[in-house]
């Protein structure tokens, strides 16, 4: 066992962290042979390189054992993952504005900053409101009066997105290829995500245990809470687009 100098996880074997990706091999090489400092550093592997190839692998298979159980895996994960549910987050709130790009094709053309408006902003967007309903999932789980960690609550609905981002992904190789239907497949993991991932966080805490206030209520103030966020955004977001577009500007 070999105990990470960073966070102290026990590790069974390896040179980098199984949580959070730290070297645990520290010790420097010695020059022997006349070889110079210079080659052996050349020869030395880029640790920020083998770090990020670390990171991505274990978040790979964090991703595939989510797949293949969601349900069973996603209800007990723990704020260990939090940095993983942040990159589902993200990884969930890129693809569907991609899709968006791919499936516009041509008519992107008539949009100024096409990439800009179509990609970066929604995404940017998009990432605001899925983390904000983390965050009321959170206070729902909260208001119940079960004492969990931000952190737990984050990394557990992260973890639920992944379904929801196979489902994004398979709307965007619908999009690439010119299906159009893949408006009602983004559509699916959008809406999907919203209606079940909060109820599935909330009652994965509350599970067995009795409170005084009952978790779907917790659940319904999530979902109120989440599509006044939504519409807000909805709204601006059709502005955007009718300025980008030239709607009803005057000719004049």
């Amino acid at each position: 066992m070999v105990t990470c100098p960073n966070c102290h996880h026990q590790n069974d074997d390896g040179n980098f962290c199984e949580k959070c990706g730290t070297r645990l091999t520290e010790g420097e090489p010695v020059v022997t042979g006349g070889a110079s400092a210079a080659s052996i550093e050349a020869a030395r592997p880029n640790e920020h390189l083998e770090k990020a190839k670390n990171v991505s692998k274990l978040y790979f298979g964090y991703f595939m054992g989510l797949l293949k159980s969601p349900l069973a895996k996603g209800s007990q994960i723990s704020e260990g993952h939090f940095v993983n549910g942040l990159i589902t987050i993200i990884l969930y709130s890129l693809i569907l504005p991609l899709s968006m790009y791919a499936g516009i094709g041509e008519y992107g053309s008539y949009i100024d900053s096409p990439f800009l408006s179509i990609v970066i902003k929604p995404a940017l967007t998009m990432m605001v409101f899925v983390f904000l309903i983390s965050v009321f999932t959170f206070c729902a789980v909260k208001v119940v009066g079960l004492q969990v960690s931000f952190k737990s609550v984050v990394a557990r609905f992260g973890a639920l997105l992944v379904p929801f981002i196979t489902i994004f992904a398979l709307g965007l190789l619908m999009a690439l290829f010119g299906i159009y239907e893949f408006v009602f497949v983004l559509a699916l993991g959008l809406f999907g995500a919203i209606f079940t991932v909060p109820a599935i966080v909330v009652m994965s805490y509350t599970r067995n245990i009795t409170t005084k206030f009952d978790p779907l209520y917790g659940i319904i103030l999530t979902y109120v809470a989440s599509f006044i966020v939504f519409a807000l955004i909805l709204r601006g977001f059709i502005m955007n687009m009718v300025d980008s577009l030239g709607i009803f500007s005057s000719p004049f």
